[in-house]
């Protein structure tokens, strides 16, 4: 019986000297993700750009890095782009291409709240949709 109860006295003890380990610290920018209705993010920087079309996404994702440029759908029609822009977001920024680029090509970008890039490519439109839509719009 004396056996029993120190093995037992024993076990107990042991039990409660072997704790884990705290976690670790996180590094970097703690950002919950399992909170839903999270507002996105709002950075502001300058922006100018002076050229083609097909250059303003790179240009743009190298001072807003969350801007994922991807490949541009349809044939590639020469557009100058100048764009000189003070404390802008990156909706703004992509609003005014897509004001500059007119009937000509669109702007698509697809952002969601749990990734933190924004995915944006360039869809250029065939002369005859732009034809169409013209004399559909002056209808």
């Amino acid at each position: 019986m004396r056996y029993i109860i120190g093995a037992i006295a024993i076990s107990v003890l042991a039990g409660c000297a072997g704790s884990p380990p705290k976690p670790p610290a996180p590094d970097g920018e703690y950002r919950p993700i399992n909170i839903q209705n999270q507002a996105p993010r709002k950075e502001t920087f300058d922006f100018s750009y002076e050229g083609d079309i097909l250059g303003v996404l790179t240009a743009l994702s190298t001072v807003a890095p969350q801007v994922k440029v991807l490949p541009h759908v349809g044939k590639p029609i020469p557009l100058q782009i100048r764009l000189n822009m003070k404390a802008t977001s990156v909706e703004k920024a992509l609003q005014a291409i897509a004001n500059q680029s007119g009937q000509r090509a669109e702007i698509v970008s697809s952002a969601t709240h749990t990734q933190s890039t924004n995915q944006v490519f360039i869809r250029f439109k065939e002369l005859t949709e732009t034809v169409n839509r013209s004399k559909r719009d002056a209808r």
